[in-house]
C-alpha cells in the first residue's frame, strides 16, 4: 500500500505558536553561521499567497517575533550580503558574499522511474524513498572523498527529500561557475525528464565509476527481481542471479568486484551500466546548487501542507529515516 503525504494546510495561528514555544533557532544558527546572521536574506510564503523576499533581522529574537507575529506558512533562509538586505535595498543591488554550498534531492524528479507505483508529490513508499536516502548517502561520500569537505549536514525537507549543506569556509564563497563546474562532474543523466540519456564515459571516471558500483548499482540489484534481471538488458542466467543474491547478502568483498566477476563477456556493460544509472543515480536540483541567490527552507520550520518540522538527518542514519520519523507540529504542541 502507498502511503500518502498528508496535504492539510497547517493554521498560521498554530504555526505561530510553534515559532514562539518550540522553535530553536540555534539549529538554524549551527548551520548558516552567526557572525553573519544580520546580512542574510530571509524570505517567507504569507497565508495570502504573497512572496516576501529582501528580509533581514538583526539577531534570531527578532526573527522570531517576525514569525510569532505574522500569518507565515513558509519560510527560508538565503545568502549572505554586504550589506542587509532591504525592500529599499534589494539583493539585485547590493553584493554578494557567500552562501551555503546547497543541494536539494526531490522524490518526484524520479517519477520516470519510480517502478514501485507512486508519483507525484504526493507519495511515497519504503521502496521509492530509498532512492533520495541513496542519493543522499552517494553524494555526500563523493563530496568529502572527491572535493575534500569535511562539514555537510542534511536535513529533512519536511516533505518528499532532503537538502544537503556544505559548511565549509572555501565552499561558501564559490562562485557560479566553480558550482556549475562541481555540479558537472556529478551530473551524469542529461536530460531527467525526457530522454533519461547517460552523457558520460564513466570508464575514465574510476572514482566515480567504483562508487557508483558499490553503492548505486549495490542498492539497484537488492531491489531488482528475478524478472527484472532475466530481462533486456541484463539477460541474467540462473546461475548469475544466484551468485548475485549470494554476494548481496553474504559476500564480503567489494561489490564493484562482485559485479565485474558476475558479469559475462557476452553481455553488454554499457547497456546495463546505464540502466543503472538511469534507475538510481541522484537527481540532483542543478539550480538550487549553482544559483547563488537561491533560497531553502528554514531548517527547524514546519511544513504548510503536512505540519512536520525541517529537522536534522544523521548521514549515518540516513537509511533509517522516513517521513514519519519528523516530529509534527501537533505533536510538540501537545
Amino acid at each position: 500500500m502507498t502511503p500518502e503525504i498528508e496535504t492539510i494546510k497547517v493554521p498560521t495561528k498554530l504555526a505561530q505558536q510553534y515559532y514562539k514555544e518550540v522553535f530553536d533557532p540555534a539549529e538554524l544558527i549551527s548551520i548558516i553561521g552567526l557572525t553573519t546572521f544580520y546580512k542574510r536574506e530571509f524570505a517567507f510564503l504569507l497565508e495570502d499567497g504573497n512572496f516576501v523576499r529582501n528580509t533581514s533581522f538583526k539577531s534570531s529574537d527578532d526573527l522570531i517575533k517576525f514569525l510569532t507575529t505574522n500569518p507565515i506558512r513558509r519560510s527560508y533562509v538565503g545568502a549572505v550580503y554586504e550589506t542587509p538586505p532591504t525592500k529599499n535595498n534589494t539583493i539585485q543591488r547590493i553584493k554578494w558574499v557567500s552562501r551555503e554550498f546547497c543541494f536539494d534531492l526531490d522524490l518526484n524528479d524520479y517519477d520516470l522511474v519510480r517502478s514501485c507505483g507512486c508519483q507525484g508529490k504526493e507519495q511515497y513508499c519504503i521502496i521509492c524513498w530509498s532512492l533520495v536516502q541513496d542519493a543522499a548517502a552517494f553524494l555526500d561520500k563523493t563530496l568529502k572523498e572527491d572535493f575534500g569537505y569535511k562539514k555537510i549536514v542534511w536535513v529533512f525537507s519536511g516533505r518528499r527529500g532532503f537538502h544537503g549543506w556544505v559548511q565549509d569556509k572555501g565552499a561558501g564563497i564559490l562562485s557560479q561557475e566553480q558550482r556549475n563546474s562541481i555540479i558537472n562532474y556529478l551530473t551524469i543523466i542529461k536530460d531527467e525528464k525526457r530522454t533519461q540519456a547517460v552523457e558520460k564515459d564513466l570508464k575514465h571516471v574510476i572514482p566515480l565509476r567504483d562508487r557508483i558500483l558499490e553503492m548505486i548499482a549495490k542498492a539497484f540489484f537488492a531491489h531488482a527481481n528475478d524478472k527484472e534481471l532475466k530481462a533486456e538488458p541484463f539477460n541474467f542466467t540462473k546461475d548469475q542471479i544466484t551468485k548475485l543474491r549470494y554476494n548481496l547478502e553474504r559476500g564480503s568483498q567489494p561489490f564493484s568486484k562482485t559485479y565485474d566477476i558476475i558479469l559475462e563477456r557476452k553481455q553488454d556493460r554499457d547497456a546495463i551500466f546505464t540502466r543503472i544509472i538511469q534507475h538510481r543515480y541522484p537527481r540532483i536540483d542543478r539550480k538550487v546548487s549553482i544559483d547563488i541567490r537561491r533560497i531553502l527552507k528554514i531548517p527547524g520550520s514546519v511544513q504548510d501542507t503536512n505540519g512536520r518540522i525541517c529537522c536534522r538527518v544523521d548521514i549515518k542514519k540516513i537509511h533509517k529515516f522516513f517521513p514519519e520519523n519528523s516530529p509534527t507540529i501537533w505533536e510538540l504542541l501537545s
